[in-house]
């Protein structure tokens, strides 16, 4: 039986929401008109406005599954929002009955939910949940450029930084030590600055452990897996980028070309061209190694937002604001607006091009998956 997809209508009900609890509700209502049980996880940690957060799961198709597509948003926080409409937008489309006998598709909703509600890319901890998967059974390696780098992308200033200021030592940095350096050293995470960026903590948070215990619960003996983690910032405005962590003419890379193009797959090793470097304690990398699944795929599927100045430039000055400042003050708060909105930027052009090419992607992962057969790796 071929899977059915109901047609994509544009309503208002389509502007992306701007708060967590926006998401949550239009993710709970997707899954009661799917008539979809929620099974929900909180955490420990309060919204802006003492709520209760939560992450989410769907389970659709096989209770038992031999193939499974696991589709996670939110886990850094502040790019969720595109992948909670995305996931919702799935509930409403996909007919679960079509699927294969054997196939589920999952649905992890805010995996960063106190990320999302208080618009951080980290978690309550400062933590960079997507280089903390599995943190207290890895000894990472650590990033040296990062102690370089520390005090430049985290000024201990009185006021809000200056911006000028900023771009003129990092760009005496890359004078010096190259810009692949200088954005490695920025990006790939780091483990001995706890208020400083992509931080990956000491410990396995505990949202990383929920997602452990989601995770078996849904997927334990699961044959092939492909995990879809959806990000936004990286590449073209309102693109898809998908991240391989295996090099080119690998298995993963070659199921990743054939799913959206090769021209859409980025490898961040041996890639001479990569502009985003391989990083320890990824999530969706993890997770097939985790559940041991003899195949099993995963991408950081990034919609791309604006040029990598402005979010290194909206990046520090929130920073700093969680480090040093105050959300009541105009000024402060108007610097982390400015980065929620490099995330999920505010222009409808963009909003319809990402929900397009996001839909394009959801649908295609569907398919790919529910299409595997027993012989192919």
């Amino acid at each position: 039986m071929p899977m059915s997809w109901r047609e994509p209508q544009r309503t208002a009900s389509h502007v992306l929401p701007l708060t967590y609890s926006e998401c949550r509700a239009r993710f709970l209502r997707a899954a009661l008109q799917a008539a979809q049980a929620v099974d929900a996880h909180g955490i420990p940690a309060p919204g802006p406005f003492d709520e209760r957060l939560t992450i989410d799961v769907v389970h659709l198709g096989a209770a038992i599954p031999r193939r499974a597509l696991l589709i996670l948003s939110g886990v850094h926080g502040v790019e969720g929002f595109i992948g909670s409409a995305l996931q919702s937008d799935l509930l409403q489309r996909l007919d679960p009955t079509t699927l294969p006998g054997d196939m589920a598709v999952v649905l992890v909703h805010g995996v960063n939910p106190w990320g999302m509600a208080w618009s951080r890319r980290q978690n309550e901890s400062n933590v960079d949940l997507n280089r903390n998967w599995r943190r207290s059974e890895m000894d990472p390696i650590h990033n040296d450029a990062y102690d370089r780098l520390h005090a430049t992308v985290c000024p201990d200033t009185e006021a809000l930084p200056s911006l000028d200021e900023l771009f003129a030592r990092v760009q005496a940095l890359v004078q010096v030590q190259g810009a692949t350096w200088v954005a490695d050293g920025i990006t790939k995470g780091q483990y001995r600055h706890a208020d400083g960026l992509h931080y990956g903590g000491e410990q396995t948070e505990a949202s990383c452990l929920t997602l452990e215990r989601i995770v078996a619960q849904h997927l334990t003996g699961v044959e092939r897996l492909f995990t879809l983690d959806l990000h936004t910032g990286h590449g073209p405005p309102g693109a898809v980028t998908l991240l391989c962590d295996q090099p080119p003419g690998s298995a993963q890379y070659g199921f990743l070309s054939a799913l959206m193009g090769a021209e859409r797959v980025e490898a961040t090793v041996d890639n001479p061209d990569a502009t985003t470097a391989l990083k320890s304690g990824q999530i969706a990398n993890g997770i097939g190694a985790f559940l041991g699944s003899p195949v099993a795929y995963a991408t950081s599927a990034e919609l791309g937002t604006v040029s990598e100045g402005k979010q290194l430039a909206a990046t520090v000055l929130e920073n700093w604001v969680a480090r040093h400042g105050n959300r009541s003050d105009p000024d402060h708060a108007a610097a982390v607006w400015r980065y929620r909105y490099c995330f999920t930027p505010e222009d409808p052009e963009w909003e319809q091009a990402a929900m397009a090419a996001g839909r394009e992607l959801m649908q295609a992962s569907v398919t790919a998956v529910s299409g595997w057969s027993d012989h192919e790796q």
